[in-house]
């Protein structure tokens, strides 16, 4: 019998048509005019953003310094007053490990990646593996075979059907800009290709955010750190910090708690109730750069995904398998009460959390399960749900690595924005970028592309404002002529929140929808009711038009 939360799920998934009309109206017209007003507060004698603070060394924080210190295409011919921006990046992790994460998809972000630097991009390329196909499976409900075709989506049949897309994600030679690779593999090519003008360090945790204690001419904002060191002045401090963002509490509340597992206001973050085990088999048994696909599986009790992800140029690609279920002691984000939890004898496949959800909840922390026992729960689950995937039990049996997480949110809508300025400091502020602005469920495949998108929108907003003021100076505006729009850091910032808002909260919420409608519950006549819902949607095309529609930049 179909449960109040499928019941939920079908509902939800039948209302998708409306969401993006009803994000589109989220903010008011009296908010919608004052983040475009022009801000006529500024004195005339606004600085330029010189110095830059990126909290955070994860994919959106090194595509921001690369976009700030390493894009031709931003940097020609915008002359930044008393010269170069200075960045800084600080990150709570010991070192970059490149085995911490699975594979991530690249399609709008690696058109992004174009925009800021053709050579970034095309490293990595290099680095990555061509995805051809998207395939839909979903476990046979016949005696005939052990699997049936939900569908078969060639990406680049795909993006040639799309104005949008064709303009978009073909490069210059027609190929599709649709790619996969490891995360730390896409990170370690980051860091490497960096400046070195650009300053990266590692075990610096942010507790604070400070004005100085002394007066000084050129003002800034401060970062405390947990070994008790200051750094700064800043003119922009960027919390590209993930998930459980210290900087997003500060916008929130001016306020950073000490624990980060127990973040307040916007910054704590949402538990799904949906749970993903992966495991990492470092040799995929693949030639580099031949187009491999990418596999849904859907079961009774859980959906899997399978992919052959670029590890780095020099490195054999890996083979990443995921498996999705429903964490059985929650309905949905919320706990079953204890009298309705399950009883740990009756947790068949262990697919229940702990009190406090606090594993990796960010795809990037290096939390690893233990080979033998995730093994043999992993194993477990794909007899139990009857994944039918070939590959399945093999790259289990040989995985190198095991994680497992928890799939958390952040609610798009809060009222405190993605930016903030610091008291006392002269007018810095701080912003968001990535998963701490935005962070979504990854059903779509988007994480990793909409930071990427972030930074070349913030970065954009940065060289406009910083020529604004050049222009501003050099025709010495005074703060008596009504007629000249003067300087405003604080409206490029909500410009660019404006711009980066509706598409991040449109497909958090599809995400979220497409999570719970993929996942189900195991009772078999959910699972039978999906895949034909499934159906009968590849038949109206909508599949094809949301997997697109995400992909596409936006900036």
């Amino acid at each position: 019998m179909l449960s109040h939360q499928h019941l939920a799920c079908f509902l939800m998934a039948l209302a998708a048509r409306w969401i993006d009309g009803v994000l589109a109206f989220s903010q008011t017209p009296s908010q919608q005019k004052m983040a475009l007003q022009l801000d006529r507060s500024a004195p005339s004698d606004v600085k330029p953003v010189k110095r830059v603070c990126i909290v955070g060394a994860g994919i959106a924080g090194l595509s921001l310094a690369h976009a700030l210190t390493n894009s031709p295409s931003l940097m020609e011919g915008i002359s930044i007053p008393e010269g170069d921006l200075e960045v800084s990046i600080f990150d709570s992790r010991k070192s970059l490990d490149y085995t911490a994460g699975a594979g991530v998809q690249l399609n709008g972000g690696m058109a992004c990646l174009g925009k800021i630097n053709p050579d970034l991009q095309r490293a990595v390329i290099e680095g990555a593996i061509p995805i051809s196909y998207i395939r839909g499976r979903h476990k046979s409900w016949s005696s005939k075979g052990d699997v049936d075709k939900l569908w078969d989506y060639s990406v680049e049949e795909l993006i040639r059907s799309d104005e949008r897309a064709r303009q978009e994600l073909l490069d210059d030679e027609g190929k599709a800009l649709w790619y996969g690779i490891m995360r730390g593999a896409l990170q370690e090519i980051l860091l490497e290709k960096l400046p070195r003008s650009v300053q990266v360090s590692f075990d610096k945790t942010v507790t604070g955010i400070s004005a100085p204690n002394n007066q000084i001419a050129d003002g800034g904002a401060y970062c405390k750190f947990l070994d008790g060191s200051l750094e700064g002045p800043f003119d922009l401090i960027v919390g590209c910090d993930g998930i459980k963002s210290a900087l997003k509490e500060y916008v929130d509340r001016e306020n950073i708690s000490e624990d980060p597992s127990k973040r307040e206001g916007s910054a704590a973050a949402l538990y799904s109730g949906i749970r993903i085990k992966y495991a990492v088999q470092e040799n995929g048994g693949v030639e580099n750069a031949l187009p491999q696909p990418l596999q849904l599986c859907f079961a009774d009790g859980g959906y899997a995904l399978t992919g052959i992800y670029g590890n780095g140029k020099h490195r054999p690609p890996s083979r990443c398998f995921f498996v999705t279920s429903l964490d059985e002691n929650y309905n949905g984000p919320f706990k079953r009460r204890i009298g309705n939890a399950v009883p740990e004898q009756q947790q068949t496949t262990s697919n229940v959390d702990s009190e406090e959800v606090l594993e990796n909840a960010d795809w990037s922390q290096n939390v690893r399960r233990p080979k033998a026992e995730t093994r043999e729960k992993m194993l477990q689950q794909i007899k139990i749900y009857g994944v039918s995937d070939s590959t399945a039990v093999s790259t289990v049996e040989n995985a190198d690595r095991f994680f497992e997480l928890g799939v958390y949110f952040h609610n798009p809508i809060n009222l405190s924005g993605w930016s903030k300025e610091v008291p006392s400091t002269g007018g810095s502020f701080t912003v968001l970028c990535g998963d701490a602005a935005h962070a979504m469920p990854p059903f779509l495949g988007q994480g990793a592309n909409q930071a990427i998108q972030d930074a070349w929108s913030l970065a954009t907003r940065l060289y406009e404002y910083n020529s604004k003021v050049g222009r501003a100076q050099l025709d010495k505006v005074s703060n008596d002529d009504e007629e000249c729009e003067r300087p405003s850091l604080k409206k490029e910032l909500r410009l660019y929140q404006k711009t980066r808002f509706f598409p991040t909260a449109s497909i958090t919420v599809k995400a979220t929808i497409i999570g719970y409608l993929e996942t189900g519950g195991r009772n078999g006549f959910y699972a039978k009711f999906r895949d034909v819902f499934f159906k009968l949607l590849d038949f109206a095309g909508v599949p094809k038009r949301v997997l697109l529609d995400s992909s596409i930049p936006k900036v």
